[in-house]
């Protein structure tokens, strides 16, 4: 074993010993970095496969827990901005149960809801029964709110008011949402809207209007006595006006950049929405259609026959007493009259119109086109265009108006020769560091030829009978010093078979001493003034092409 590396180290020696500057840098490099990535991949390798073992940690709770794995040696990592502790997943059911041996964490579900009321016993008073009932509503709500995919955390207070009996109005029940959003995220208005159902939902003689949302930047969402989400309400409207003028600016711009070009028109729309929740009630009667049968008639006649003596005149007596005449007429009267009430059908018709708030209410629609580029277009035909695509309506009072005037084009121009610049700066910028790029790769390309690049050599095979015999070509051009001969071999080494062994002697090459020299030279050169080597390539590149 010994011999087996002592030859092993001794080859090792003599290979390394035959190596160039260029050829052992190249190997040390190599072999640091087959070092660094084995330690890496070793690293990565051995890392255990972390799980959560603790989410929805508060900093308590979290400060708590890392404190005890770090006393009971355990490998762990936060993770959600510290509220997940991750452990080896074969540790995590360990971990549960040591730390729950330790009461942590301590804000468990068993803490909030209505686990606070498996809490209570006989003795506790008519307050702490109170109280725990609040709280434990508070962490029902609270929980619903963090199940929200939007939501990191939440805090929830409600006031309660005890009952007044003897009083007309009772004091409201109010409620306070403390709302933290996840990185990177905001609450809309309708996941506010969401929150502040869902809590007056859950608490009774609570109302939307007295639900505050707040999230933890200060920025208050909802307001009591303001209609429930007051504000988010506000931000959806406005945004909600914003977006149908965008997208009807959007549609006429896309059309007249078809019809007069790019660059040769400016849209600019306004939008009126009516957020004014209305309801309309009309009533109205149908009369009978002709043929009808009556609801009701009725019909009243009246017959009158008369057959006697009516006085016919006199004169009065003492007593003012009309004194009848002897003669008197005969009468014969006769009466008739009829009554007819006919009662017809008729329908009566209630419609009930339910006017959605956010329903457009006005629009206004601008148009500037350039002069000196749409002189051919009808005016009359381009307002038709516009409108059509803006879906204008008179009756409601929409308004288009088209214009004509010489657009500034100084300010575009200066812009567009400014971005020309920019980009011609960017890509002499991406040439001059290509080319340092390249100039580099071709100096390390010709460190590692120099290096790696073997030298010609001519071998002679010798016998050891005749090792003073050589070949002249071997030795290099005339003239160069004779290699000398050989001594014999001692009695000790010779053969007795008749022919001896033939062996390969050492490539000899005198130019090998001289190239040595010339890449120690190069070697040096590119150590001390790099730049000027890099430029020198540079310039033989430029001479090739």
């Amino acid at each position: 074993m010994n011999q087996r590396f002592s030859s092993a180290f001794t080859k090792i020696r003599t290979t390394w010993g035959s190596f160039t500057a260029g050829q052992r840098a190249v190997t040390v490099i190599a072999l640091v970095v087959a070092l660094v990535g084995g330690v890496a991949f070793y690293q990565w390798a051995s890392r255990p496969t972390m799980a959560p073992a603790f989410t929805g940690l508060s900093s308590s709770d979290a400060g708590a827990v890392t404190a005890k794995l770090d006393e009971l040696g355990t490998t762990y990592e936060l993770a959600d901005g510290g509220s997940t502790v991750e452990v080896p997943a074969e540790q995590v059911a360990k971990t549960r149960i040591d730390l729950a041996a330790a009461g942590l964490p301590a804000n468990t579900e068993n803490s909030q809801g209505y686990g606070l009321l498996d809490q209570q016993n006989f003795a506790s008073s008519d307050f702490q029964q109170k109280m725990a009932a609040k709280r434990a509503a508070e962490g029902e709500l609270q929980k619903a709110i963090d199940s929200l995919d939007a939501v990191q955390k939440s805090t929830v207070q409600l006031a309660l008011p005890d009952e007044q009996v003897f009083t007309a109005q009772q004091t409201p029940t109010t409620a306070s949402v403390l709302v933290t959003p996840k990185p990177q995220q905001q609450l809309n208005a309708g996941q506010v809207e969401a929150i502040v159902h869902l809590v007056s939902s859950a608490v009774p003689k609570l109302t939307a209007n007295n639900v505050t949302v707040t999230d933890s930047s200060g920025r208050l969402l909802s307001a009591t006595g303001a209609g429930g989400a007051a504000s988010a309400l506000g931000d959806q409207r406005l945004a909600q006006a914003q977006g149908l003028s965008a997208s009807a600016q959007q549609k006429i711009q896309a059309m007249l950049d078809k019809t007069v070009g790019v660059g040769n028109s400016s849209v600019t729309v306004s939008a009126d929405l009516n957020f004014d929740n209305t309801k309309v009630q009309s009533n109205e009667y149908i009369p009978a259609q002709p043929g009808a049968v009556p609801v009701q008639e009725d019909l009243e006649t009246e017959n009158l026959r008369g057959n006697g003596q009516t006085p016919t005149g006199g004169v009065l007596g003492p007593d003012n007493i009309t004194v009848p005449q002897g003669n008197a007429g005969q009468s014969n009267q006769q009466y008739n009259t009829e009554k007819r009430k006919t009662i017809n059908p008729v329908g009566t018709r209630t419609t009930v119109t339910e006017q959605a708030p956010g329903r457009l209410a006005r629009m206004g629609v601008a148009v500037v086109l350039d002069a000196n580029k749409t002189a051919a277009i009808s005016q009359t035909e381009m307002n038709q265009l516009v409108a059509a695509a803006a879906g204008i309506d008179t009756t409601r009072g929409d308004v288009v108006k088209v214009s004509r005037m010489p657009f500034d084009t100084q300010a575009s121009a200066a812009a567009e020769a400014e971005a020309k610049a920019a980009a011609e700066q960017a890509r002499q910028d991406q040439l001059v560091e290509l080319a340092k790029n390249i100039g580099l790769a071709l100096l390390l390309l010709l460190a590692l030829l120099i290096g790696f690049r073997k030298s010609r050599k001519k071998t002679k095979t010798v016998e050891i009978g005749d090792l003073a015999s050589y070949e002249t070509d071997a030795l290099g051009p005339a003239g160069a010093m004779p290699m000398p001969a050989l001594p014999p071999p001692p009695a000790e080494y010779a053969l007795e078979d008749d022919e001896m062994p033939i062996i390969e002697a050492t490539p000899i090459d005198p130019q090998s001493e001289a190239r040595t020299q010339a890449r120690a030279e190069i070697t040096a050169l590119v150590e001390e003034n790099p730049d000027e080597v890099a430029r020198l390539l540079r310039g033989w590149i430029a001479e090739r092409k």
